[in-house]
């Protein structure tokens, strides 16, 4: 009995109990193929015999439909690296044990392209402490920095990845409590429309068409991007920027005009400057417009059903949103009396003074 054939008959009769969780599909001296299911990423390990084998390595060629092609191809490389440690001798067991081992040890495989994409995000220049993988807890620790601010969350990558998106944890940030709150509840929001269809869809669209796409990457880079443009959002009133450079010198106190708001459309000002922008006139009778002419961050992100980001962009880029805030609902008629008043309260003391003089 040559190797080959000694080697084909001790596949079929240790390889399911050898490697776990996998089932032969053919086994010949032409072809094995080989499935593989662990932490539901399914795997398939087709292997060939080169003409010279067991002198030369296996032949290995992976597929997966949840693993992408980028890790299945760094893993080929992997496997044969493997095989050649076992030249002259019997290969396939060796490798579809290292496969199974493999994948088992590396639960954050499945979203391996979103892992490099972030890195590139991230930039040359970024440090290892600002993207961080634990692997044994399926997580990965992203350390957000822009100037001296920061935002850090901990992304867990669940079993079923990417049929149920990423869970968020462990957020920290020394933003303002307005905007960590914003960045905690969108981030969770756009990960959460990743796997979960919109409850108004497309005509002749129904919730079948749509189809669950990896959350980590979309829910991560819009925590990077927005930590990055807070700190260079202006007041659209006074033009200077919204956060102090130093985040020492932030203002916590509500009733301070250098306490920073932010407002529906998701401009930043200092509540000073949105008050007295509100009660100057002119006082439009659909209500005040927002004055910034571009937005750094934007809270209308939606997805379609495919998953792929869109953005209610308006002409030029200018907001043009009617201001509103939960803490500065003011009709045109009050804005307007109370304008009023204000005015017949200065003349009045502008009267008292010249009878003085």
């Amino acid at each position: 009995m040559s190797i080959l054939d000694f080697e084909i008959a001790e596949v079929r009769k240790l390889c399911e109990n050898v490697v776990p969780n996998s089932k032969i599909i053919a086994c010949t001296s032409g072809l094995l193929r080989v499935d593989i299911d662990q932490l539901n990423r399914p795997i398939t390990v087709c292997i060939r015999f080169p003409e010279t084998y067991p002198n030369q390595h296996i032949l290995v060629e992976l597929k997966s439909k949840t693993l992408s092609e980028k890790f299945l191809n760094r893993l080929v490389s992997l496997c044969e690296k493997k095989a050649q440690e076992h030249l002259g001798k019997t290969q396939c067991l060796h490798v579809l044990r290292f496969t199974q081992e493999y994948v088992l040890e590396n639960p954050l495989c499945v979203c391996f392209d979103e892992i490099q994409a972030l890195r590139k995000d991230l930039g040359d220049d970024a440090s290892p402490e600002q993207l961080k993988l634990k692997q044994k807890l399926s997580t990965v620790l992203l350390n957000a920095k822009a100037g001296g601010y920061f935002y850090r969350v901990k992304a867990l990558v669940p079993q079923e990845y990417p049929q149920k998106c990423v869970d968020l944890r462990q957020q920290e940030t020394n933003l303002p409590a307005i905007l960590s709150r914003y960045l905690n509840g969108q981030s969770r929001e756009i990960a959460r429309q990743c796997v979960e269809a919109p409850l108004r869809l497309p005509k002749g669209k129904t919730p079948r068409d749509f189809k669950p796409v990896p959350s980590l990457h979309k829910a991560l880079k819009f925590c990077l991007e927005a930590i990055c443009a807070f700190p260079k959002e202006c007041c659209p009133v006074c033009g200077l920027l919204a956060l102090p450079a130093d985040p020492k010198d932030l203002e916590t106190d509500d009733s301070k005009d250098a306490y920073v708001e932010r407002v529906y459309c998701g401009h930043l000002f200092h509540q000073g400057c949105l008050k007295l922008y509100l009660q100057e006139p002119p006082f439009p009778k659909d209500g005040k417009l927002c004055p910034a002419k571009q937005r750094h961050v934007r809270s209308d992100t939606t997805y379609d059903l495919q998953g792929n980001q869109s953005l209610n962009t308006s002409k030029n880029d200018e907001c043009g949103m009617r201001l509103a805030h939960d803490r500065w609902v003011t009709n045109t008629k009050v804005a307007e009396s109370r304008w009023a008043q204000k005015q017949a309260r200065r003349r009045e003391l502008e009267e008292v003074v010249d009878f003085l003089k």
